[in-house]
């Protein structure tokens, strides 16, 4: 009789293992916030200086094609790895992604115009089918942006040289805005497919991937009152489908 309420409660010992590991994961993700500042501005910091110069030199009259195309490369490059920086700091971040009116396929051009190199590349065949007729989304431009880089890049690494993306838009019937990102890679096995969205989980060779692109992915998309689902099997490439609120 002297033994407490709790004492006599059954324990699931499954999901007292899942408790841990998911507050093992909450305290790994404060501490990466509270390194995140300072690692961003230490490399903001030469990323800035390469910026200003890589403008400078373009400024300079009568230089070569080549070293123009070269140099911009440079820039571009820069400014990707400045939106990276600013996508880790995501973590730490509360604010509303869905303030703001987007138009969903204007950023979708836009991201593979920007990729447009990347894409070349690889030899990769685009198929875009967006509806023209989308409204608005209720969604930062910047988040989209991000969320759009991350699952575009994926799938361009996913599919090596060669292959087929394919970006398609629609209005579901309860007015959300659909978008779908499938490619023609080599699929996700099962096993990966329950942890995809896991912090640090990847599958990529060490050195290659951080096991964060994913999950910030997947963050931003909860900061913007969205969802995101993904469909795969081994062999059949990927496909990532994601819904979003319309104005």
């Amino acid at each position: 009789m002297d033994k407490s309420f709790a004492e006599h409660m059954p324990r699931d010992g499954q999901a007292e293992d899942e408790l841990l590991k998911r507050l093992a994961s909450n305290e790994k993700m404060a501490d990466l916030g509270r390194l995140s500042a300072g690692i961003i501005h230490e490399i903001n910091t030469p990323l800035s200086v390469i910026a200003a110069a890589s403008q400078m030199v373009l400024c300079e009259p009568d230089l070569p094609e080549s070293v123009i195309e070269m140099v911009e490369r440079i820039h571009q490059e820069v400014q990707r790895l400045s939106r990276l920086a600013r996508g880790i700091l995501s973590f730490s971040r509360e604010d509303d992604g869905a303030e703001g009116e987007s138009d969903i396929n204007f950023i979708l051009q836009e991201v593979l115009t920007f990729l447009k190199y990347e894409i070349q590349k690889r030899s990769i065949t685009v198929s875009e089918e967006l509806d023209p007729h989308l409204p608005l989304a209720k969604a930062s431009q910047d988040l989209l942006k991000q969320v759009f880089l991350n699952l575009i890049v994926n799938a361009l690494q996913a599919m090596g040289s060669c292959g087929c993306l394919t970006i398609g838009s629609s209005l579901t019937e309860d007015l959300r805005i659909r978008v779908q990102i499938r490619d023609t890679g080599p699929g996700i096995p099962k096993e990966a497919l329950e942890k995809i969205f896991t912090p640090f989980y990847t599958t990529k060779e060490p050195g290659v991937g951080t096991g964060l692109g994913l999950y910030v992915t997947w963050n931003n998309m909860e900061r913007l009152h969205g969802s995101i689902q993904v469909e795969s099997a081994e062999g059949t490439g990927a496909c990532f489908t994601l819904f979003f609120p319309s104005s």
